[in-house]
């Protein structure tokens, strides 16, 4: 039976406002721009850091990088099926989906320094923002009590956690789990009950927000998450999905008034809903 029979065409019922309130990253709480004009100089470096050495250039560099993040692509929505998918490691990345036919010395040594390529390789596709409404949901979770964290799939968790020390949104999040740091993946369970766990919280108690059916409504469902919440424009969702999610909102502000709603009253509807 459907949890909130509103989502899936019956009448409406407002839900109770969650004990916490688990987050993705990026189309979420964060905000990204792509700079693929920064890609060439961030092949200097790596092609720096492979000495020069032959067989390479900026152009070969630059080619791999991409064709290995493409592949890396790939095989993340591949996984999206897997019931516990892993998480590819920093130096996989590397060594296996970048430089797998570069000579061995320029391999070995892209691989000795993949953490740090991997945190310059993320820096320079994209320029990442907090979305300004995200920021007043943390806070009207905080002072509502509603317990908060991030659950994501990410290649360098520990860029989030800086950018949410440098947003002032730390102090907001009380735990933060993230796929390279605990080898797991969703749409496999582990994040979401780790973050649970760590918070001292029933999943059932918990509300999820993403923005992806396969890794994050379905996720969510495998957890035994309370309530899955799908932030997607309208020109973004997919009615034929299996499984769908309890509640769609369009936006940091749907999210912002949905929750508004369930900490205001109990005669509040659920404005945030849309069949």
């Amino acid at each position: 039976m459907p949890r909130n029979p509103g989502a899936r065409g019956g009448p409406p019922r407002a839900p109770r406002p969650p004990r916490a309130l688990l987050l993705d990253h990026g189309g979420v709480l964060a905000r990204s721009v792509k700079r693929p004009e920064r890609l060439p100089a961030f092949a200097d470096q790596v092609l720096a850091l492979a000495g020069g050495l032959a067989g390479l250039d900026r152009e070969r560099v630059l080619h791999d990088v991409r064709a290995g993040r493409a592949a890396y692509g790939h095989w993340k929505n591949g996984s999206a099926r897997s019931a516990a998918p892993r998480e590819v490691t920093h130096r996989e990345l590397w060594a296996e989906f970048i430089a797998t036919d570069w000579p061995e010395p320029a391999r070995a040594a892209v691989t000795a320094e993949a953490t740090g390529l991997c945190r310059a390789l993320v820096l320079a596709e994209s320029d990442k923002t907090h979305d300004p409404a995200m920021v007043q949901v943390l806070r009207l979770c905080k002072e509502h009590g509603i317990r908060t964290g991030i659950v994501s799939n990410t290649l360098v968790g520990a860029l989030n956690r800086e950018m949410a020390a440098a947003g002032g949104l730390a102090p907001y999040l009380d735990v933060q789990v993230y796929s390279d740091e605990t080898g797991h993946r969703k749409p496999g369970p582990q994040l979401m009950l780790l973050a649970a766990r760590a918070l001292g919280t029933d999943p059932a108690d918990c509300w999820y927000v993403g923005d992806n059916y396969d890794r994050d409504v379905v996720c969510g469902q495998r957890a035994g998450i309370g309530r899955t919440v799908l932030m997607r424009p309208a020109d973004r969702l997919d009615p034929a999905a299996h499984p769908q999610p309890d509640t769609v909102v369009h936006d940091g502000e749907g999210l912002l008034a949905l929750l508004r709603s369930v900490t205001t009253g109990p005669d509040t509807a659920d404005r945030g809903e849309h069949a």
